[in-house]
């Protein structure tokens, strides 16, 4: 009778557990939200929904002091400075309209949190605020959102994807590392520039294009994306940085736009399986070291712009390729439209999404030969299963000019 009276005590106290517990609270002042749970509250309460004014020192009472918080809404909430010692960490100076330093990490990950839903106020969301929160699969990113701190999402293994609002100007070092479940990303072309690792080691990443806005990419920033197969980099960036792309070890295709001034060392070490190169330098880039380790780049081919082929045969290092010129039309021309082609690679067809309005679209193969040419708006639906496997170029012209983005069928 004992050990049946344990075991129904056992599994009631698993069901209190498990149970999804809701409570609203209303922060009169930023501060106090630990007043308004009771101690049992505090251990059982799961979806918490906080309107009203909080600081820092709230962050840390529902990161260590919530046990079980699974589910936060704090859209309506408004985030005040704190200045003091009962804040997430050690420093003593926390800014308005920020998630804090630390928000949900301290010395271990709060493990319990799945789905944030973040202030609408809020500008920026501060270095290792999720970090290692590794069972977060959801998260709001609002439109005021300019800056992603250091490490802010680093090792959040449970995000398959994230969406970043155009918005956001800046992703800070290792901002996504280590969030190896993550598949796809979507940078908006209003992001200037990535910091150093910032999808460092996502190994679940199989194809990210860059946008036009983005001028600087850092050391190790896709730094062991083993599953990466396709790689664009954007018109305005000057300079890839070292180790960048080292240990993409998937990555078949790979696009350089026109203004990359300089690649450094081991770039694209690593990179075993690169097989074909699209540069958009009419002059050779004058590489010091050779960022292609572990490439055979006697059997990769390099396409570059059309009259540049025997410039490139004489460069060191890139006229050990097979190249081959593209044609006029495979120049790129730019468009303000953050379109992205979805999947890609491609087995049947594609999607077009972010296109604003109507445009048409004009699909050709390398050689500049025309294949389709029809009207079409976002999310329209082109089908490519009746095309033999290999790349293509997708011209979309619109009110706003023209993108230019490259297919691959496999």
């Amino acid at each position: 009778m004992k050990k049946i009276l344990l075991l129904t005590t056992n599994l009631l106290f698993a069901f209190f557990v498990s149970a999804q517990v809701s409570k609203t609270v209303n922060v009169m002042t930023a501060g106090t939200l630990r007043t308004l749970l009771s101690t049992t509250e505090m251990t059982t309460v799961t979806n918490l929904t906080v309107t009203g004014s909080i600081d820092a020192q709230d962050f840390r009472f529902m990161r260590d002091g919530i046990i079980n918080l699974a589910v936060l809404d704090i859209s309506a909430v408004t985030i005040q400075a704190y200045t003091g010692t009962g804040g997430t960490s050690t420093i003593n100076s926390y800014p308005a309209n920020e998630t804090p330093y630390c928000s949900f990490y301290n010395n271990g990950s709060k493990t319990s949190l799945k789905t944030v839903i973040l202030p609408k106020s809020v500008t920026s969301i501060g270095d290792y605020a999720f970090c290692a929160c590794s069972n977060l699969t959801s998260i709001t990113i609002p439109n005021s959102v300019t800056t992603i701190g250091d490490g802010a999402f680093h090792s959040c293994k449970g995000l398959t994807s994230i969406t970043i609002p155009n918005s956001v100007t800046s992703l800070k070092d290792y901002a996504f590392g280590y969030c190896t479940q993550l598949t796809s990303i979507t940078i908006p072309n209003s992001v200037t520039s990535m910091g150093d690792g910032v999808v460092f080691c996502c190994s679940g990443l199989t194809s990210i294009t860059i946008p036009n806005s983005v001028t600087s990419i850092g050391v190790n920033a896709f730094d062991g994306c083993s599953s990466l197969i396709n790689i664009t980099i954007g018109n305005s960036v000057t300079s890839i940085g070292g180790y960048a792309f080292m240990g993409c070890s998937s990555l078949k295709n790979l696009t350089i736009g026109q203004s990359v001034t300089s690649i450094e060392v081991n770039a694209f070490d690593g990179c075993s399986k690169l097989t074909s190169i699209y540069l958009y330098t009419t002059n050779p880039i004058v590489l010091p070291f050779n960022p292609f380790g572990s490439v055979n780049i006697y059997a990769c081919t390099l396409y570059v712009p059309a009259g540049s082929k025997s410039a490139y045969q004489a460069a060191p290092i890139w006229g050990d390729f097979n190249i081959v010129e593209m044609a006029p039309t495979a120049l790129p021309t730019l468009a303000t439209e953050a379109v992205n082609i979805y999947p890609n690679p491609v087995t049947d067809g594609f999607y077009i999404n972010g296109l604003e309005g109507t445009g048409t679209l004009t699909f050709t193969d390398l050689s500049g030969k025309a294949l389709l040419t029809k009207q079409i708006n976002s999310n329209h639906y082109i089908s490519v299963c009746y095309l033999p496997k290999g790349i293509y170029l997708v011209k979309i012209t619109t009110a706003n000019g023209t993108i230019e983005r490259k297919v691959i069928k496999i």
